[in-house]
């Protein structure tokens, strides 16, 4: 309030006494201008991994062995489980000599056959029971490879949560593995952005962990459906990993730069508000003396000392940046000086001065 006071005694102090006799508020203005600004979206996203498995049992068995270490990088079909399999090897060998009895007699009733001294039909009943055995073997060689489990694809493990000797129940979690070459981020965008993000655009992302380091990444996918109740749009985002150095779970700030684009725009100190409504003092030239009306207004973003005007505003219109506490809707007033660039408040009230 003090710096306010003082800009109002130093103006007072400037105008000529014809002004003052008029009743004439005096403030400074700015235009809104209209110029290409480059819309920088940020948005909070948690890290998840390009790939990602929770390995767990298919079957209710002992665990028999454990071939890793806790967070070793496996590649794709690497043995990490070996699950009891004593009763399926019992199985297969009960089986593999069944199948070969009936092989066996298969040969033999093929020839019995050739001589006409058996039937056809036992020949062929000899050899279906071959086929139930084939059948039941590959049965068997299925249950032994559940009991083999294998990494799904080359990632990284985590911790495991179980120990040799615990009976794996089918559904237990044993150990998750990760692919961190690279890793995924979803971001959400509000939808009036939309139009700003492309498939392939660069974005930049920022870990908490690492606060002087700038990860780049691309937008992957974005996708098909809006968030009804928030109004917002995920995009997928790909950074690479190679590293190792971000986690899943861990969490980032995801900075998207589009295009420069033509925005309207007016110093941040033309903005006032009145609860979630923004509004700025309109100069009205059409009126002798000028007076100035409230205008709603929505704005965009701030970067830098301006603010975007989304609505409520047209390029070249004037807004009081100074002398706001003075006036209210319909006051009369008189421009002292008008800002065009980034002038400090000593060099706009020497405008008048100079002037």
């Amino acid at each position: 309030m003090k710096i306010i006071n003082l800009f109002t005694v130093l103006l007072l102090g400037q105008l000529p006494t014809s002004i003052l006799a008029q009743n004439l508020t005096p403030v400074i203005v700015a235009e809104v201008h209209s110029q290409p600004l480059q819309t920088q979206l940020e948005s909070l996203a948690t890290v998840q991994a390009n790939e990602s498995v929770t390995i767990t049992s298919p079957v209710t068995e002992h665990i028999k062995n454990i071939h890793f270490k806790d967070s070793q990088e496996v590649m794709q079909g690497q043995l990490l489980f070996t699950l009891d399999d004593s009763d399926e090897q019992a199985l297969l060998i009960e089986e593999q000599a069944r199948l070969a009895e009936a092989q066996r007699q298969v040969k033999r009733l093929n020839q019995l056959a050739i001589n006409n001294i058996t039937s056809q039909s036992a020949l062929d009943n000899q050899i279906s029971q071959v086929t139930i055995s084939q059948a039941k073997i590959k049965g068997i060689e299925v249950a032994l490879a559940k009991r083999q489990i294998e990494a799904p694809f080359n990632g990284v493990l985590g911790l495991r949560k179980i120990s040799i000797g615990a009976l794996a129940q089918v559904g237990t979690q044993l150990i998750t593995i990760d692919e961190l070459s690279a890793v995924k981020l979803d971001a959400y965008i509000p939808e009036k952005y939309l139009s700003h993000i492309a498939i392939n655009q660069t974005i930049q992302a920022k870990a908490t962990a690492y606060p002087n380091k700038i990860f780049e990444g691309r937008v992957a996918s974005i996708d098909s459906r809006a968030n009804t109740s928030t109004r917002s749009i995920a995009v997928r985002i790909i950074l690479d990993n190679t590293q190792k150095q971000l986690k899943p779970g861990m969490s980032m700030t995801v900075t998207i730069n589009s295009n420069n684009d033509e925005q309207l725009t007016i110093p941040e100190t033309a903005v006032l508000s009145s609860g979630a409504q923004n509004y700025v003092y309109l100069v009205d030239h059409q009126a002798s003396p000028l007076t100035v009306k409230k205008q709603a207004i929505t704005i965009g973003q701030r970067s830098q000392g301006l603010v975007t005007i989304e609505s409520g505003l047209r390029a070249g219109q004037q807004v009081v940046i100074h002398g706001v506490n003075r006036i209210q809707n319909g006051t009369t007033v008189t421009i002292t000086a008008i800002q065009k660039g980034n002038e400090s408040l000593s060099e706009l009230l020497n405008q008048n001065k100079d002037s």
